[in-house]
């Protein structure tokens, strides 16, 4: 089965009050490794995203979260394989 991969950008919350985060859901990229790198690009880039995730979808339209890059304290990108307990399958097929 052929899957998309999307990513997602969010600014920081600055107040508690703050419930919308999201900045921009962008283009589909083929892999998963295409879509980090580009991940990666708009956090450098773009001053306002503190966090992006980065998305697999299947034919059927079903969205699953397989990857989070956000900075650190100090700035620097930190990237996490697991996203809400997908485990070794967000890198199936």
């Amino acid at each position: 089965m052929s899957k998309k991969y999307f990513i997602e950008g969010h600014k920081s919350k600055t107040k508690i009050e703050d419930e919308e985060t999201m900045v921009f859901d962008r283009e589909s990229f083929k892999t998963l490794e295409d879509a980090t790198t580009k991940a990666k690009e708009y956090l450098e880039k773009e001053k306002d995203i503190s966090l992006t995730v980065i998305y697999k979808e299947d034919l059927d339209g079903t969205r699953e979260g397989v990857k989070f890059i956000y900075k650190d304290e100090e700035g620097k990108l930190e990237e996490s394989s697991l996203f809400w307990g997908c485990g070794d399958r967000c890198f199936e097929g």
